[in-house]
């Protein structure tokens, strides 16, 4: 008994440094020092929990003659569609580069899963998502722990959003990051939202960072959540729209917390709002509004109601001066 303690802790230990992935030979060294031969070797049973945790990779190729399995690259899904209907939890979903227009909204519903595309957040491609333009929207998100990056979100209307987020299930721990929505088009203003997380459910503990939003019609972000996170991202703003939207639910919901983005204001017309605060008193927490730069835009934070954390907020003048924000 004692011997298979012991090795419980080297597996506990391979795993702290490593994390759950153990290679082949592992497997056969572990499984050879099991005790009882006629129980599942140790190996075995890690390289198992490391498959259900990982799940299977998939992957879409605009550029192939027609749709195979989605197991490899040579076979791969001719859409992102048929791979999330194929997906299971904690599957990885990898895009290739090209322009998808996908059919139908996607709503993504499992557990874990990661959509991956060739983008690096701060630029139009090389993998860009559409929808037909009678769809409101190109994702939902009703799933925990889901992660999406390196996409491009193409808006072709105004009134249509990337993502949202929490429309029928409260879904936590949604991670976006290194994506990019809009049009690239100052002069176009399409796309109504770029994420919005709905106040119909909760979308605690959201992490949007290293994003970019190009001229959205309405505002970039909607945040009514619990624990949002929204850091470091580049958002360009159209006359009178907005930039980060923190609406009446989201201050409902405590601790929403905004940091480091870069908030410009289209050139020759800075009417609009860098940062909204709804005008509610928050019933519970706070909100945390922190080292933002806000830059040709009238109005760059609106404090609203009750406190909010506003710290080390500023805008660069035309003497590139940065001067601390004054809320309104």
């Amino acid at each position: 008994m004692s011997f298979y303690i012991g090795l419980l802790i080297f597996a506990a230990v391979m795993i702290a440094f490593r994390g759950i992935f153990i290679s082949d030979a592992e497997v056969g060294i572990l499984d050879s020092m099991n005790p009882d031969a006629q129980k599942t070797g140790l190996g075995t049973q890690l390289r198992l929990a490391q498959s259900a945790r990982f799940g299977e990779k998939w992957f879409v190729d605009l550029n192939v003659t027609a749709s195979g399995d989605g197991k490899s690259q040579a076979n791969a899904f001719k859409t992102l569609t048929e791979a999330v209907a194929a997906a299971s939890a904690y599957d990885t979903i990898y895009v290739g580069s090209g322009y998808y227009t996908e059919a139908a909204v996607i709503d993504i519903d499992v557990t874990g899963l990661r959509i991956i595309g060739t983008g690096n957040g701060r630029q139009w491609g090389p993998c860009g998502l559409g929808s037909a333009t009678s769809l409101d929207h190109i994702f939902t998100i009703n799933a925990d722990r889901v992660e999406i990056a390196g996409l491009a979100f193409w808006c072709l209307t105004d009134t249509k959003d990337g993502i949202q987020i929490a429309t029928t299930y409260d879904a936590w721990n949604t991670w976006i990051h290194d994506c990019a929505f809009g049009t690239g088009s100052a002069d176009a203003d399409l796309g109504e939202y770029g994420i919005k997380l709905n106040a119909a459910e909760d979308a605690a503990n959201t992490l949007i960072e290293r994003c970019s939003f190009h001229y959205m019609s309405t505002a970039a972000i909607v945040v009514n959540a619990t624990r949002a996170s929204i850091e470091n991202n580049l958002i360009w703003v159209p006359a009178d729209k907005i930039g980060i939207d923190v609406e009446t639910t989201g201050l409902t919901r405590p601790n929403t917390y905004v940091a480091d983005n870069r908030i410009i204001g289209r050139g020759g017309d800075a009417s609009g709002v860098g940062i909204k605060l709804a005008d509610t008193e928050p019933t519970d927490g706070a909100v945390f509004v922190v080292g933002n730069d806000v830059t040709n835009i009238t109005t760059p934070i609106t404090k609203g109601k009750g406190d909010a954390g506003l710290v080390n907020n500023g805008t660069y003048g035309d003497g590139d001066e940065w001067t601390k924000i004054d809320p309104t």
